[in-house]
């Protein structure tokens, strides 16, 4: 990303887009008793067999709920788990190729913001339609529940939403008597400098991982969820601790200390006075799901390593 030694730079827009497609296109709310978001299809009372998600976050669900053999499509930003990634790929949110999703024959079309295409399809088609809203972690415990209805899987949904709660309890309970750290989270920024960077404002799934992590986000006072700052406003924040989310992105040594000097010119910020700057390239750092517990364990002992969490 930041050199040769490194993947595409186009890796990071990607990602951001990933996240931000909920936002700049808000999800429906969904009712499960309702044909799960007004789509007209016949069929949507029926159990599904034949799934197309579009959304990574999903597919994981939807697998961990031990349905994974229904997924017959998948967009090209599902990853995970390594059982989906043989499935036919059918484009992304801005280019779904309608026409393989029609010879695919699936009956439950998974979206994640709006896809006006893919809605009109669903509606042609009588296909049954759900739209994944997980941009909190209530909307990662909701969608569970949700799709584990629709599955016809409750009991393993309870099990899986138990399992995310009781993590996330854990989480906080060994930081709750600790000190809160002033954090910047990065989501995107331009490659080689600190420009047009993205954070994260109030009340994202990100927004509330580095709560239960035991810090504060600096840009948490924003309403804007995904905003994009400048490097004064970063300076007048003051973050404690920096931490840049760059999934899928090959980190090395040297590397690292390319992307530390990148913020050197920031001499006045705590975070890089006290070299506390810190890169996740998770492939799942930017992806809301209920293994995203992990990702806060990590960012909570970045933040506390005198906690000595466990995973």
């Amino acid at each position: 990303m930041f050199g040769p030694r490194c993947k595409k730079i186009d890796r990071m827009s990607r990602w951001c887009a990933l996240v931000c497609i909920g936002v700049c296109f808000p999800a429906l709310a969904i009712d499960p008793s309702s044909n799960h978001s007004g789509s007209v299809a016949e069929n949507s009372r029926a159990t599904p067999k034949r799934i197309i998600t579009l959304a990574p976050n999903t597919a994981e669900i939807v697998c961990e709920l031990g349905a994974c053999d229904r997924i017959i499509g998948v967009s090209r930003y599902c990853i995970y788990p390594s059982e989906i990634r043989s499935r036919p790929r059918i484009g992304g949110f801005s280019d779904p190729d309608i026409e393989r999703i029609i010879a695919l024959q699936p009956d439950l079309l998974v979206l994640r913001g709006r896809i006006e295409s893919l809605e009109r399809l669903a509606d042609e088609q009588h296909i049954a339609l759900y739209h994944d809203e997980t941009d909190t972690l209530a909307g990662i415990e909701k969608c569970v529940h949700e799709v584990g209805d629709l599955l016809g899987c409750s009991k393993q949904a309870a099990t899986v939403n138990s399992a995310f709660r009781q993590r996330l309890d854990e989480i906080r309970k060994r930081v709750k008597d600790l000190g809160r750290t002033r954090v910047l989270l990065t989501v995107s920024r331009e490659p080689g400098r600190i420009a047009n960077l993205l954070t994260t404002g109030r009340g994202t799934f990100l927004d509330e991982a580095i709560e239960v992590a035991g810090g504060i986000n600096v840009f948490g006072h924003l309403d804007m969820l995904y905003p994009q700052v400048s490097p004064e406003a970063i300076i007048a924040a003051q973050p404690e601790v920096i931490i840049e989310l760059m999934p899928d992105t090959m980190l090395s040594p040297s590397i690292e200390r390319e992307l530390k000097t990148q913020w050197s010119h920031m001499d006045s910020l705590p975070a890089v006075v006290n070299d506390r700057i810190y890169f996740l390239n998770d492939e799942n750092c930017l992806i809301p799901s209920p293994r995203y517990t992990a990702i806060i364990d990590k960012i909570s002992r970045l933040l506390h390593p005198e906690a000595r969490l466990r995973r």
